[in-house]
Formats: structure tokens, sequence, C-alpha cells
């Protein structure tokens, strides 16, 4: 058995103390072995907790009250049309996903207690409804398509500040607040499955006593249980798993060796079928989703990797995860600038370049750090680091299309 230094040295305060501090990677590892040879120990009992507590961000638990309060007020909201003389479908491409997030926004800001922040946000997102009101109604404009698209992803700029509250400048709150976007998307999935089986019970029950309810059922009931399953799915991992990150980690180690047979399968048969994003806009847009979903995956996988010693085999899987990728952005990006060259300059293709640009900026610097972490160079945090530190740009990019471009291109 290698040597334990805790365990030689459960005496000497002042040595755990600079252990930790020097290595906490390997002192957590260490710490781990150490309590299941002398799970008795107090110091051992005392350092475990020490470093197992997660402090809680938000003030206070919301109630089941005020989390069934929210859903309702966030439906009300998405069938305002129903109430008013709105066009549902200028009203809905517009609002409905801001009124999702908002209502998450809101879930956090009951339970801040950080008052300016909250003022902060709330004005925020004022600002951005006036935005999209404001908004010509020209569904052939690209800026104003653009705009609608990266204008809820600042808003969950603004559902990461509520999250993180002061701590927002932190890396390790914004890894929690990846992880727990992860986790939301895995809780929220299985609330909609779940919602649809109810839904099929009970449409089949209601029929076999002669009562077709399918059509009040379906834009109420179900558009209610749509936009709230997000917010129930926060619930859930709030008050219920105590932030407590439980799947998405498993999930993503699961599905990063799959996603990686998946890829390079998909560029040999690419190759092989004669197919090019150069000249095939679809295939192009087919590429830049791909790069988005492994993306993703690569982020929630290194946000969930426990800081142990020694490199794990996931860790050589997502290294060629993120050098798959990089190479799916490259084409993608190269593909990108022959449309450029061959059909002019247009909004989307300013946007996509742009966006495309961050993405393989940021997977160049996490391939850099990754291989240095191989090597022994770096650490876990300083992956998350990487991640963490990142994320503001792609804040201020949504900001830039959101609003600056609908401007500069006139709403063309």
């Amino acid at each position: 058995m290698p040597e334990n230094r805790i365990l030689d040295n459960l005496d000497n305060l002042e040595f755990l103390e600079e252990s930790y501090r020097n290595t906490p990677d390997v002192f957590e590892a260490q710490l781990k072995d150490a309590l299941a040879i002398k799970g008795d120990s107090e110091t051992l009992k005392v350092w475990h907790v020490r470093l197992s507590y997660v402090p809680s961000i938000a003030g206070r638990k919301v109630s089941v009250l005020l989390l069934v309060l929210i859903c309702l007020i966030a439906g009300f909201f998405v069938k305002l049309p129903s109430v008013f003389p709105i066009d549902e479908d200028w009203y809905h491409s517009r609002f409905v996903p801001f009124i999702t997030i908002s209502a998450i926004i809101v879930y956090f800001l009951t339970s801040s207690r950080n008052k300016n922040i909250a003022k902060l946000i709330v004005t925020a997102i004022a600002i951005c409804i006036s935005i999209l009101w404001a908004f010509p109604d020209n569904p052939k404009s690209d800026s104003i398509t653009m705009a609608l698209i990266h204008l809820p992803l600042f808003a969950f700029s603004l559902l990461a500040i509520s999250f993180m509250a002061d701590q927002w400048s932190s890396v390790e709150s914004r890894i929690k607040f990846i992880r727990y976007v992860g986790e939301m998307g895995i809780y929220s999935a299985l609330i909609i499955l779940g919602g649809m089986v109810l839904t099929g019970l009970t449409l089949g029950l209601f029929n076999l006593i002669g009562l077709h309810i399918y059509k009040w059922y379906m834009e109420y009931i179900v558009v209610f249980g749509l936009v709230s399953s997000p917010v129930v799915a926060t619930y859930l991992f709030d008050s219920v798993q105590n932030r407590q990150s439980k799947f998405a980690p498993i999930l993503s180690n699961v599905f990063s060796p799959l996603f990686l047979i998946t890829i390079l399968a998909y560029l040999i048969a690419t190759v092989y079928q004669g197919k090019s994003p150069f000249t095939d806009r679809d295939f192009l847009i087919t590429f830049n989703g791909l790069l988005l979903v492994i993306l993703a995956l690569t982020i929630f996988s290194i946000s969930g990797k426990k800081k142990a010693v020694g490199v794990e085999a996931s860790d050589y899987i997502n290294i060629c995860l993120v050098a798959a990728t990089l190479l799916v952005n490259l084409v993608a990006l190269s593909a990108i600038l022959f449309r450029w060259a061959e059909y002019g300059v247009t909004v989307n293709r300013i946007v996509v370049t742009g966006a495309n640009i961050l993405i393989f900026i940021h997977l160049a610097l996490l391939l850099s750090r990754y291989i240095g972490y191989l090597r022994g160079g770096s650490r876990v945090s300083d992956l998350e680091s990487i991640i963490a530190r990142y994320l503001p740009i792609y804040t201020l990019w949504s900001l830039i299309v959101s609003v600056v471009f609908p401007v500069v291109f006139q709403f063309k």
C-alpha cells in the first residue's frame, strides 16, 4: 500500500494544514484512504466535514407554496395572448424562452439576501423585456432573429449571477453553476418524460368516459407543465439535493466515450459519403450543432471531475474529445469563411463566425491546459479555471449580438 502521510501525521496539525494547502488534490485522496483505515479518528472526521461541507449560497430555502406561485405566474405570462389581443407567433417567439429563464431567476432571488444584486438583475431583466418589445416585427430580419436567439443566452448569465449571488467572481461558484445546469437539464428531462406518461394516461381515461379534453389539456396543463419543469427541477436540485451534483458527472463520463466514438465514426462516414460543409448549408448547421453538444459534454465532464490523485482513464477520453471537437470546429470555421468568400457577408455568417472563433479559442486553451494536466504540470483546478474565467466572454458576445448588431444592421 502506498505511503499515507495523513495517517503518519495525525497528531501534527500544522503539517496536515500545510499539506492540504500545498497539494489539495493529493490530500483529499489520501484522506479518503485514511478514513477507510481509521474511520474512528476525530481528526480525520473533522477534516472530512471541513472538505465535504458545501456552503449555502442562498439565504433560505424556497417553500413549495412559493414554488407553485412562481410556476403559475410564469404559465400565466406564457398564456398572455389568450387573455389580451396579442399575436401569438410574435409573442411566443420573443418571450417564452425569456419567461422560462426569468422564472428560475425569480426562484433564486426570493432566497437571496443580497438586495443590491437582486435590484441589478431585476433592472437588467426589465431592460431586456423592453428591447424584446421594441424590436420591429420583421420575421425576415436576420439581425432580429439572431438577437432573439442570443438574448436568452444573456438571460442565462443573469441566472448565473442570481445563483452565485455575491460569489459570482469565484471560479468554484461558476463551476457549481455549470454543475447545476447539467443537473437541472437531467431533472427537467425526467419531469417532462413523466409528464408525457401522465398526459397519455389522463387523456386515455377521460376518453373512456366520453370527455374529450385534448385541446384544453394541451393548451393549459401541458403548457404550464413545460414552463414549470425547469423551475421544479431547480427546486429539486436546490432544496431536495442541497445543490449536490448526482447525475450530470456520471452521465457525462458514460456518454463521453460514446460521443467520441460517434463523432469519429461520423467524420469518417462524412468523408466516405462525400458530404461537405463547404457546399451544403444544412450539413454546416449540423456540424455547428454537433460542436455545441460536444463542447457542453466536455465542460460537464471536467466540471464534475473529482480532485483525485493521478490521471484517470476518463481524462484520456476527455482530451481526445476536446481534440476531436477542435477538429470539427476547424472544419466548420473553414466552411464558414469559404461561404464568406463565395457568397458575401451576412449577419448570420458574422454571428456564426464569431461564435466559432470564441469556441475555438476556448477549446485550444482547454486542450493546452489538459495536456499540462496529463503531464503533471497542472491540476484539476487549473482546468476549472479555464472553463469558468472564459464564461463572461460568451456573455459579452451574446450582449453584442442582441443589442449592437440589430442597430448596426438597421434591423435587417
